[in-house]
């Protein structure tokens, strides 16, 4: 309030000013005692009116799941006196009321197989009634109908997927595959969300700078409206210090006809590859497939082949191979001659 109105209202208050006010003072005081009045002759009077009553739904069928959205709200059409509406809106304004599902369907849907359910309220007003004041009376009730969609609840074993980020030390690698306590884990929940459910991940693991196996529990990601038979599991990863090694390898020929022999310089290549300690005894050449294709010889202008390498054992890594091409000669065989 500025200066301004703070004068007004001292003004407004002067002495001299009251008594020169008196007749509206007075004006005023009688028309609030004219209102009151008139507010408590109208709460004596009865009404039928429509009252807001939110609702919140227990007692469920504890063998399905509610796959559809209910209504929150009632719209009660009602008659009571002034007084009872004023009490009741008053200590209804911020509750919701428990609507007992099992009471007011009689438990018909926890043993129907039936998915899909509707409910005349025309038939619950008696009871809904019992609910309410007693001096108010229940008239009728929208929605009319209420309409309960169930999706029964079945179990269903789905695998785990491991979501883990990992970094080593120098000189340290992946001693084998990352190994998961259980594989997989049966959830329990309606049937519409779990068909669509083909595998579950755990939360992200990130693992810096690893240089010996690390074993961390990992909680799995959660979907709404489905339990889990584990919500977490123990992860292992295996480290290993490496080494790095070399071994000529021989190339292989595919496609090649057996009237000739096609004779490769150089006819093996050096391969390097990363290997941990336990396992660098197990590495042979016969492990790796290294080849030339013979069909393209048949390229013009080049006496040259790409050398591709097709497999190498699992447990080494970063494999590299020098020369990347060949040089070649065909020959036909003396006994097709």
């Amino acid at each position: 309030m500025g200066i301004p109105d703070l004068q007004k209202v001292k003004a407004f208050f002067n002495t001299g000013k009251i008594a020169s006010n008196k007749k509206l003072l007075v004006y005023v005081f009688f028309v609030g005692i004219a209102t009151i009045f008139w507010f408590l002759n109208a709460l004596g009077k009865e009404y039928t009116t429509t009252v807001n009553y939110p609702v919140r739904y227990i007692n469920l069928p504890q063998n399905k799941v509610l796959t559809n959205k209910l209504p929150e709200h009632f719209a009660l059409k009602v008659n009571a006196y002034g007084f009872d509406l004023l009490r009741y809106k008053l200590s209804s304004a911020f509750l919701s009321n428990p609507f007992d599902v099992g009471l007011y369907t009689n438990n018909r849907m926890e043993n129907s197989s039936l998915r899909n359910y509707s409910l005349t309220t025309s038939q619950i007003v008696n009871l809904f009634e019992k609910d309410l004041s007693s001096s108010i009376k229940l008239i009728s009730i929208l929605p009319d109908t209420i309409m309960f969609e169930f999706s029964p609840i079945v179990e269903k074993k789905v695998p785990i997927k491991s979501m883990v980020s990992i970094s080593f030390e120098q000189q340290y690698m992946l001693d084998e595959a990352i190994s998961l306590e259980m594989d997989s884990v049966v959830l329990k929940g309606p049937s519409s969300k779990l068909d669509s459910v083909y595998f579950v991940e755990t939360e992200r693991l990130v693992l810096k700078d690893l240089n010996k196996t690390a074993k961390r529990n990992v909680s799995l990601k959660q979907i709404k409206g489905i339990k889990f038979s584990q919500r977490k599991i123990e992860i292992t990863v295996p480290v290993e210090q490496f080494t790095e090694e070399k071994m000529n390898v021989p190339v292989k020929v595919s496609n090649l006809p057996d009237s000739l022999l096609l004779r490769l310089f150089p006819g093996d290549v050096k391969v390097s590859y990363f290997v941990g300690f336990k396992k660098h005894d197990k590495v042979s050449a016969d492990l790796f497939d290294i080849r030339v294709d013979y069909n393209q010889t048949s390229e013009e202008g080049s006496n040259k082949l790409k050398i591709r390498l097709l497999s190498n054992p699992s447990f080494v890594t970063n494999v590299r191979f020098h020369p990347q091409e060949v040089t070649y000669l065909i020959e036909k065989k003396k006994s097709f001659k």
